[in-house]
């Protein structure tokens, strides 16, 4: 089954070689690596024209990996209790 995209994400900073950042490697990630690297992809998520879309569908679709919308994981578990 194809997935299709959201009409959104063509206008998205992370198209392209950044789109790395967002999600961590398959083998293990040193602490300060992961934290480098998501500063980095938060870094553009703060200058993305469609923010809050990609973190509006993170959210709907309960998204478990990778930084959507300038959160992390975490912090869109801590989002969604509130």
């Amino acid at each position: 089954m194809a997935l299709v995209q959201p009409s959104w994400a063509d206008d998205a900073s992370c198209r392209g070689p950044e789109r790395v950042l967002f999600f961590s490697p398959e083998l293990h990630e040193r602490k300060e690596h992961r934290l480098r690297r998501e500063r980095q992809a938060k870094r553009l998520c703060g200058q993305c024209p469609v923010r809050e879309e990609c973190l509006d569908t993170a959210l709907a679709m309960n998204e478990s990996y990778g930084i959507w919308g300038g959160l992390t994981e975490q912090e869109r578990r801590s989002l969604r209790r509130r």
